[in-house]
């Protein structure tokens, strides 16, 4: 087993407490389709690893719903991470390629070129 750093390790301790004030906040609900009888993550519209300094920002962060089975359709946290195409499905979409133009201008050209 990889043993975490301590950098890694306050990072996801601060995380986790963002995911629990999102979780007092916010409806347990998909914002990708409005589902709330199904399994959720949190998504990041812009991912932590392109941009480390937004991954614990409460804005970048959603409820996406996950893909139940292999032959089930896929879930919108699967979506987002498709294509244009498939992210144009979600119902939060739009707020997100605003949050996006608005954080990181070259991905949102990157997104819909």
């Amino acid at each position: 087993m990889k043993k975490i750093s301590n950098k890694q390790s306050a990072i996801n301790r601060k995380l986790k407490e963002v995911y629990k004030q999102i979780a007092e906040t916010r409806g347990h609900y998909c914002t990708g389709c409005g589902r709330s009888d199904v399994p959720l993550s949190h998504s990041h519209y812009i991912s932590r690893s392109r941009r480390k300094d937004l991954e614990l920002d409460p804005n970048n962060i959603t409820y996406h719903c996950l893909s139940i089975s292999q032959s089930a359709n896929k879930g919108c946290h699967d979506l987002w991470e498709g294509g244009l195409a498939d992210k144009q499905k979600l119902l939060d979409y739009h707020k997100a390629m605003e949050y996006i133009l608005e954080n990181d201008t070259e991905l949102y050209f990157l997104m819909t070129d």
